[in-house]
Formats: structure tokens, sequence, C-alpha cells
């Protein structure tokens, strides 16, 4: 049944919708399950998902925050949450016996979670299925109560008002805008892989001594999203004693003929980790995580790091890349030569680096 309204014809059960939305919020838009005629709700997040026994414990990687203090570090890739897992991970689940953040008053800051979480989750988030509606696509780091009703708190990558607009005054069309405690400002909540993704590619819970990683993205040829992820207990006693990496002197890749003065080409440096194990060779365990740095010499040069991380399996190598260019503004004095010099540091021990050099001809 449907009757005209502001010259279009329009469904009694949409305007019952609205109605709704408008009367009980912005969160009503986000009901789950799905009601007053809608067909599909928001999707389920991977906490939930395993409570209601949509995926297997199989699709979860659990660790404790006390093992992983004993452990350092745990690395997984995650795929989208929104595609069947298959034999795919969809999640990393960090319980802890106690929640050391602080409880929150009028003094602290509006985003204070209160603490009284019982574990962390990683989740990747893709704009497909399910997630379409989504703002964004990236990993979310969120802390929850595992218990029978929900209780999650998301955390964003930059504390900031992303200034949305909710509406203009009637009396003189003042602009107002969504407050810090308003959901829509985790709009932006999402982490991303990179450095020059617009968000951010780690995130520090001091009180809880976790460090957590973006590492890096991957979209397979089916189209599915996968997200390397990592974290670190920053109050690890364990000996550190095996860790080694080795670093390789770069080597020029050029693309379709590409030269310094047109697109730039790529110097390639080969990473690996030259460590020992002392843990119980789990694969998520025998990893290391390598903090990267760059500069460059020479004058008119300039390089872009794409990825600030890299991580790397026992006695495995990957590939780290850095895109090198003469600058635009570049003057004829500039250097014919530029030296990239590429630094790799254990995030486990700052005294275990490697370094590696490339030199690039105009």
């Amino acid at each position: 049944m449907g009757f005209l309204y502001g010259g279009r014809t329009r469904t009694l059960v949409h305007d019952v919708e609205r109605i709704l939305q408008w009367t009980r919020g912005p969160s009503y838009a986000l009901a789950n399950p799905a009601s007053a005629g809608r067909s599909l709700g928001s999707l389920h997040t991977v906490r939930d998902k395993a409570q209601l026994g949509l995926v297997g414990q199989e699709s979860i990687l659990n660790v404790s925050r006390e093992a992983l203090a004993v452990s350092r570090f745990v690395v997984a890739q995650i795929q989208a949450r929104a595609v069947s897992p298959g034999t795919n991970l969809i999640g990393i689940r960090i319980t802890m016996k106690a929640d050391n953040s602080p409880s929150c008053d009028t003094a602290t800051p509006v985003l204070c979670d209160g603490g009284g979480y019982t574990a962390y989750f990683i989740e990747a988030i893709d704009r497909m299925g399910a997630d379409s509606f989504t703002p964004d696509s990236g990993v979310m780091i969120s802390k929850t109560k595992l218990e029978a009703v929900p209780v999650d708190h998301r955390f964003q990558p930059a504390e900031y008002d992303i200034q949305l607009l909710d509406f203009h005054i009637p009396n003189n069309g003042t602009a107002s805008y969504i407050t810090m405690g308003d959901y829509r400002q985790l709009l932006d909540a999402l982490f991303h892989a990179g450095t020059r993704s617009g968000s951010q590619y780690e995130y520090v819970d001091a009180a809880n001594s976790l460090h957590f990683y973006i590492m890096d993205v991957e979209r397979d040829g089916a189209g599915v999203l996968s997200y390397t992820t990592a974290v670190r207990s920053t109050n690890s006693s364990t000996d550190t004693s095996t860790l080694a990496v080795a670093l390789s002197d770069g080597k020029i890749v050029a693309d379709g003929g590409s030269v310094p003065t047109g697109k730039g080409v790529t110097c390639s440096f080969r990473l690996k980790n030259t460590g020992e194990s002392s843990k119980d060779g789990s694969a998520y365990l025998d990893e290391d995580v390598y903090r990267l740095n760059a500069t460059v010499e020479g004058g008119g040069w300039k390089i872009e790091l794409p990825n600030a991380l890299a991580t790397a399996g026992l006695g495995r190598e990957v590939v780290v890349k850095i895109a090198v260019a003469v600058a635009a503004d570049a003057d004829a004095d500039a250097a014919d030569d530029g030296t990239v010099t590429l630094s790799a540091t254990s995030e486990l021990d700052s005294t275990v680096s490697a370094t590696g050099s490339c030199v690039v001809h105009e």
C-alpha cells in the first residue's frame, strides 16, 4: 500500500520506519535484527558470531594477555568478517584476567572506556555483503565483555572530533554537529596498513601492556580482503638474546622503463629474520616485527616508504620497497646520484637492527 507524499509515492512501511528513526535516534538505523520492513540488519561482530555459533572457534585465534607476555608476539592474517572463513581466520581474541584501564569520571577524557572488559577482538571489515553499508574498510580493534549480553568499546586511530553535521537549527539555520559521545564519531574508527592511508597502523594500550600493529593488506583474486595483524606484549620478560635480523643492500626495480626523473623507480631490499626460536614452534609465534626507517642523501632527491612496518618468520625473507624519484622542484644543482639508506629495528629489542643502502642514478 502506498500514498502520495510530497509529490512522491511512499509505502506506509517506509514512513513508519522513518518515524521510528526520528523518535528513537540515529542508532535505530542499525537495529539488529532488522525490523519495520527492512530485510538486512548490521553484520555481527566476530565476538557475536562466535557467541551465536555462527563461526567455529577454529576461525578465531585465541591467546591470553598473560601468555603473550611470554611468547612476546602473535602475528596472523585475518580475513574480512563478511566472508565465510573456511580454513582461514576472521579474528584474534586476546583475553585478560583483569582490565587495568582506569575508571572514568567527569575529569577523564570523553572516550574513556572505564575498564571492566575481559577481552580484545581484532577483525577485518570490508564493504561487501552485510557490511556493504559500512563507511570504510579496515581493521577494527575493540574491547568486549565475554558474557551473554554484548558490551563492546571500539578504539579510534585518533581521538578527535570528525565535525559531522547533524542538523541545522530551524529558527536561524545554525549548524549543529554531532557530539564526541555520538556513535557516528566511529565513521573513521578503522585502522589501516601503510604510511599514507589517512588513518593509523598501530595502537597502544599502555594500561594493559598491549601494542597492536596493522602490518599489511591484501586482496586476493576473488576480491576477498585480508589484513596481516600483530600484537605485542610491552611487559614481556622473555629473553631476547635469540633475536637477529639481516638486511641486504637495495636493488633498483624499474617497471616499464621508469626513470627517477619520470614516475620514479623502486629500491628493493631483502629483510631476513636470522634469529633462533625459543618458543613452542607455533606458526603464529615465530615472527618478529620490525620498524623501518628510510633516508636519502643527495640534493633534489625524494623517497616514500609505503609501509613503516615489516614482519618475518624465523629463517624467512620478506621484500621491503622504497619509492625513489627526483623532486619536481629540484634545480640544476641537484645531485646526480641519490643514496637511500634503510634501517630495520626489532620492536622487541631496539639493539637488534640492520641497515642496507641503495644508489640511484638520475
